[in-house]
């Protein structure tokens, strides 16, 4: 099978899908691999490591895209890429396709085929590949939100550790998964007084079990939402549904009632947003003020640390791409894969993937009816 792995050039995204040392596994088991030229620059990887690997370095994006089975990338393709699929290589990277239709209509009429990382799910309903990049948003959004209180960044000058005799800061964290957990207990680490709202009571469960007793796990209501944002210095928003756009639980009117200064950080942005009032932004322009709340909704955060979030993600994703290229008829692969079946969102140009046909009020059709 020929590998392809394009140069990552959505703003700001440092990563590159494969490391070298992946690459020299895929080599030795005889399969071929060609990577555009400068791919994993800002890793730290360079051309000659790749080579070295045993790699073709491709000049063109569009060469790799015409030459390659698999195309292999971190983000979901850009405006300049989306007229390789038609249908082109069988595409495994992060989609989020519920909240971008425009990509979705491409897909379809190209008749492409699509496996998303965020929807490769093991039978105990874990997202094997999502969950080092949750883990890494999560942490991140602390950092980022801390930062953004300083007075220079135009917040509110608030230390979430406080001092002594001073009252710690606030931080609120939306969802308990994989990432609101991460960002919990970075906040917690700071010093800050931590509440995490769930809504899944089993969860609430697991996290006061397993947590310290100075994290609040709290219901998910909007009674709750509603009491606990208006006081927090950092809301962080974290709720995933997988394959659907992300609800919005804060409304404008609680964004409104908290203080002015305050911070906003929403990881669910890549699914759409679960605040109201938060719209993508870019690592280059990653901020700004609405109802007088810093606003930071970057839809590629772990980008921002490429070496650290690409080393993660190449061990988490190359297991499932050694399935997807264990056997040249990819029906036999999926039918041999549950979680890389799962992951199927469009297969020959049919959503495959209930959530993202509603979404978009489009014809829905199983991926177990099509092979």
């Amino acid at each position: 099978m020929i590998i392809g792995i394009p140069k990552e050039i959505k703003p700001g995204e440092g990563r590159v899908s494969l490391s070298p040392y992946n690459i020299e596994e895929l080599i030795n088991m005889g399969h071929n691999v060609l990577i555009e030229r400068n791919a994993g620059r800002k890793v730290g990887f360079t051309d000659d490591q790749y080579i070295n690997a045993g790699a073709k370095v491709y000049e063109t994006k569009k060469k790799i895209y015409s030459d390659s089975d698999i195309l292999v990338k971190v983000k979901e393709p850009v405006l300049e890429e989306l007229n390789y699929f038609n249908p082109g290589p069988i595409l495994f990277s992060f989609l989020h396709l519920s909240a971008v239709k425009e990509l979705t209509d491409i897909f379809m009429r190209g008749k492409a085929t699509a496996i998303a990382f965020e929807s490769v799910e093991l039978d105990d309903g874990h997202l094997p590949i999502l969950i080092p990049m949750s883990e890494i948003a999560g942490r991140m959004a602390l950092i980022k939100g801390a930062n953004l209180l300083t007075i220079h960044n135009k917040g509110k000058g608030v230390l979430l550790g406080g001092a002594a005799g001073v009252y710690k800061g606030n931080v609120t964290v939306l969802g308990g998964g994989t990432a609101g957990l991460s960002a919990a207990l970075a906040g917690y680490g700071l010093g800050a007084h931590v509440t995490i709202l769930e809504r899944n009571i089993f969860r609430i469960r697991y996290l006061k079990d397993i947590l310290t007793k100075g994290i609040n796990v709290i219901m998910s209501n909007i009674r709750n939402i509603r009491k606990t944002v208006k006081k927090t210095d950092i809301l962080i928003g974290t709720v995933l549904i997988p394959n659907a756009k992300a609800p919005r639980i804060v409304s404008r009117e609680m964004v409104r009632s908290m203080k002015s200064g305050s911070v906003i950080v929403d990881v669910s942005i890549d699914q759409g947003g679960c605040i109201e009032t938060s719209k993508p932004t870019t690592h280059e322009d990653p901020t700004y003020l609405d109802e007088g709340i810093i606003h930071y909704c970057v839809t590629n955060m772990p980008g921002a640390y490429p070496r650290t979030s690409t080393e993660a993600l190449s061990e988490a994703l190359f297991p499932y791409l050694m399935h997807l290229i264990s056997d040249e008829d990819i029906v036999k692969v999926l039918k041999k894969s549950p979680p890389i079946r799962r992951g199927v969102n469009l297969f020959r140009g049919n959503i495959t993937i209930k959530e993202i046909a509603e979404t978009f009020n489009y014809p829905y059709k199983p991926i177990e009816d099509i092979l």
